[in-house]
């Protein structure tokens, strides 16, 4: 990652990204699915992004913050946390892009 976008490339050279793709904002922070099969991107000022690795493309994006995507990382079950940077939240949410899995009332936040 590097700037306003994600790059997907070989570690044999860093210089030539494979792929990239444009989430706005900045990117902050990137952090891979359990499985591999998608990333978490903290978009600075777009909000939260879970993109499909084998496709390349946004799948889910989430805007529950007020302030500076900062921080990402998967849970359980297709959860996912998320926190910003001023106002230091805290947010728990699915990302039905990666879990179909039916969801207990139990475990909304």
């Amino acid at each position: 990652s590097s700037g306003i976008n994600a790059e997907y490339g070989d570690t044999r050279n860093f210089r030539q990204p494979l792929r990239t793709l444009s989430v706005g904002g900045g990117v902050w922070r990137i952090k891979r699915s359990p499985d591999n099969s998608h990333a978490l991107i903290a978009g600075m000022h777009s909000g939260f992004h879970v993109v499909d690795l084998t496709e390349f493309t946004v799948t889910q994006t989430y805007t529950g913050h007020t302030s500076l995507a900062y921080g990402a990382d998967w849970l359980d079950k297709g959860f996912v946390a998320t926190c910003s940077f001023y106002d230091n939240l805290v947010n728990v949410w699915h990302s039905c892009a990666v879990s179909n899995e039916d969801i207990p009332d139990s475990a909304i936040f």
